[in-house]
């Protein structure tokens, strides 16, 4: 499955040349300037935006030197990444001067999943759709009109819910990566929001697979709180010996599905040894000790369940770690005196995911770091009017699409935002047979992608260096941020923003769709709420560090400088700074916080417990077997049949379905074993040995779901019995247009954990063979 890089680049370009959409017009990097006797240096500028290829959103700087882009620099002003820029940030450039770009609208003219379109011109297509959703509403079928979208936050987002709620669309699920944060907080505090972690402020981070320095919400987040004067010390709990796991301070390899096991024996040893906030439980924390249901009958609390299951002699053996390592890492996040624990879908994408997720947060509650500096906080708003009419937990449930029952399939018309499910989704053959029955699917890529290739229609979206848009900060940075996304370069083809896009089709459909979402383009919408910043007598601009922190004291203290500007200037500011910002964090206690009748954070409260032990019958909190259940499994370990456990997981230089189209990235994919250029999975040595396979061979990696084919590597960092395997690779390998054999997702299949409706990918076990 290796390409070579000469072969990728002439295959590219040969595409872009066989759909008759013009000749290439720019090449790696960029084209060698004229130099003449009469040449001359033009204009240089840079220009301040904010990088969208991830949900970091970082902040960047891009260099113009006679009118083109030639490098991309962080912004040292951005408050959350302070400069600093991974390596696809830096490579945006090649995805701007990419030569397969869509030149300009296209509709297909050859069979679903071919190359063969044709341009069309933005009237015709805009036209064709706009009838298409007057039709289709003036019949009352408003409901069959979808919205696919990825990680879409901002202006960007709220613009489509908007136009979703006011049309009438079908509401179908948001490819987010959700790791569950909103469900925990739900079930502790009665707030279904996403949890924000102020680890800057914090002395230890326990991470249980979060991948903090890689693909997590913001690794930049972690990286800054790093690099603070005695900064908080970084314990990394994984399986596997990860980028994040090397940056640590120190690592706990554990056996994969044993995150919530372990987060037990460590309360355990917290309760026994008294290293918990008595205080703080006593007073503000229900469902600790035992209580009496309806039905007068006692119930058993956190605590007892904790003492009669939880002590680290019997963890011992589920983890894989010695007594000795797991009662030292409770002693130390016990003893530390701002400790805080995170996790992402490593830990809650798996069945007992939840169970898992609640587990590692009651470490946070067992230390009473709920709303206080180092701990905890709900997600910070934006002091903005939004676009939309209701908060989006009003709006209705989202259905997962396809949908299993297929009432969710029976769309007659599918917009395609961000979105790439023919490579995302495990069952890609499902998601192409879907699309082949919708009369209508347009797609907003700027590039032909595997989704596509199966659309009617691509009205292709300008990148993020030439258009307008805003992008608040991933919903784990503690304060609030929103940078400014705005052209560095004007448009090299002709392509339209996809907001402005969405504007112009409402216009079109007229009545109250144009109403709700008229006279307005994207760049007024980010200049108007950039200029309503101006009144909201806190936060500012960015600036630059010193000031940051006088901003944060003076606030902390009740005061807020005037900025003395008008609206107009104020903006002007804001976007050649960047963005907007306030770094002050108002500590809360969970009076202000808990919205739960009892004003208290709960511990496994009933609500959570009921999905979760109907789920997971036999189970303790859905995360020990009972004794004599006869449920127990060490899941990280062969079980005699040949077969192994997926591991999935993402690499930072392919956390976004774009990257792949990236040579630098591509270059050098894992930053631990040097591989690039190609897909690949890992296993130990010694499992390798057993399974008599060696590294460096092609094998075919499959599972009752389906199977996909890459290269084995021996890697001492996995776990015996298990095989980890990186995904996005999917275009890098074969190419845009076939379907994918090196899909990790395909043998992961498409199960979601019964308890929350989160995605398992990581309960498969798999057979390894040679090719």
């Amino acid at each position: 499955m290796a390409i070579a890089r000469r072969a990728f680049l002439a295959g590219l370009g040969g595409a872009a040349a066989g759909l008759g959409l013009g000749r290439l017009s720019h090449l790696f990097p960029l084209p060698s300037p004229l130099t003449t006797p009469a040449w001359s240096p033009g204009a240089e500028k840079a220009v301040a935006s904010t990088c969208m290829l991830c949900p970091a959103r970082c902040g960047i700087v891009g260099r113009v030197v006679d009118g083109s882009l030639v490098r991309i620099d962080g912004n040292p002003l951005h408050p959350v990444s302070r400069g600093g820029l991974c390596p696809k940030g830096r490579a945006g450039i090649q995805l701007l001067y990419h030569p397969a770009r869509l030149t300009g609208p296209v509709e297909r003219v050859g069979p679903p999943g071919s190359d063969e379109f044709r341009l069309v011109s933005w009237d015709d297509a805009l036209a064709r759709v706009s009838s298409a959703l007057s039709s289709l509403r003036d019949e009352g079928r408003a409901g069959t009109v979808g919205v696919l979208a990825g990680h879409t936050t901002g202006l960007m987002g709220e613009l489509l819910d908007r136009f979703e709620r006011v049309y009438g669309c079908a509401r179908l699920e948001r490819e987010d990566y959700d790791d569950g944060g909103g469900q925990v907080m739900a079930h502790t505090l009665g707030r279904a929001v996403a949890p924000s972690f102020d680890f800057e402020r914090s002395d230890l981070v326990l991470s249980f697979g979060a991948a903090l320095s890689e693909s997590w919400w913001s690794p930049p987040q972690s990286a800054r709180a790093r690099d603070v004067d005695r900064g908080p010390r970084w314990l990394q709990v994984d399986t596997r010996l990860s980028r994040t796991a090397v940056a640590s301070d120190e690592f706990f390899p554990l056996r994969p599905g044993s995150f919530g096991a372990l987060a037990l024996a460590i309360a355990y040893v917290m309760l026994k040894e008294g290293l918990y906030d008595d205080v703080f439980v006593g007073h503000h924390v229900s469902h600790f000790e035992d209580w009496k249901d309806g039905a007068g009958e006692t119930r058993p609390g956190y605590r007892s369940l904790i003492l009669r299951h939880g002590s680290p002699e019997g963890i011992s053996g589920v983890t894989g770690l010695p007594v000795e390592r797991i009662v030292q890492l409770a002693k130390t996040f016990g003893r530390a005196e701002r400790p805080v624990a995170v996790w992402d879908q490593a830990a809650s994408w798996r069945e007992g995911g939840m169970a898992d997720a609640l587990a590692i947060h009651a470490l946070n509650v067992l230390r009473g770091r709920i709303g206080r500096a180092g701990g905890v906080f709900a997600e910070p708003r934006l002091p903005v009017p939004g676009l939309t009419d209701a908060p989006p937990e009003e709006a209705g449930p989202r259905a997962p699409w396809p949908a299993p029952d297929g009432d969710t399939d029976k769309l007659e018309l599918l917009f395609l935002y961000a979105s790439n499910p023919v490579a995302s989704r495990p069952k890609p053959e499902r998601v192409m047979k879907t699309l082949a029955g919708v009369p209508l699917v347009v797609s907003f890529s700027p590039f032909l992608d595997e989704t596509a290739r199966h659309a009617h229609l691509v009205l292709p979206e300008h990148t993020y260096l030439e258009r307008w848009q805003d992008a608040p900060a991933p919903r784990t940075v503690p304060y609030p941020v929103w940078g400014v996304v705005q052209p560095i370069v004007p448009p090299l083809h002709d392509t339209r923003s996809t907001g402005d896009v969405l504007l112009d089709l409402a216009s079109r459909v007229g009545g109250d769709v144009a109403a709700a979402l008229s006279g307005a383009s994207m760049e007024e919408l980010v200049r108007e709420r950039g200029e309503h910043l101006a009144s909201v007598r806190r936060g500012g601009t960015f600036v630059r560090e010193f000031r940051r922190d006088e901003l944060s004291e003076l606030e902390a203290r009740g005061w807020w400088l005037p900025h003395g500007q008008s609206p107009g200037a104020f903006w002007a500011s804001t976007s050649e700074t960047g963005g907007w910002f306030d770094p002050h964090i108002e500590e809360a206690g969970p009076l202000n916080l808990s919205q739960r009748r009892d004003g208290r954070v709960a511990l496994f409260p009933p609500e959570a417990r009921g999905p979760i032990e109907q789920a997971l019958p036999g189970r303790v909190l859905g995360v020990l077997p009972r004794p004599g259940s006869g449920t127990a499994e060490e899941e990280g370990a062969q079980d005699g049949d040949g077969t192994l456990l997926l591991n999935p997981y993402r690499v930072m230089t392919m956390t976004s379905g774009g990257t792949a189209l990236m040579p630098w990235l591509l270059e050098r994919v894992g930053v631990l074993n040097g591989e690039g250029w190609e897909a690949w999975v890992e296993i130990n040595p010694r499992t390798g040995e057993e399974l008599g396979v060696a590294s460096g061979q092609m094998v075919r990696v499959a599972s009752d779901h389906g199977s996909f084919v890459a290269r084995l590597r021996y890697f001492r960092g996995a776990q015996p019995g298990v095989v980890n395997a990186p995904y996005g690779l999917h275009s890098a390998v074969t190419g845009w247009g076939a379907l994918d054999a090196a899909n990790p997702l395909a043998a992961a299949g498409d199960r979601r954990d019964p308890a929350s409706g989160l995605p398992d990918w990581y309960s498969t076990r798999v057979r390894v063979e040679p090719v």
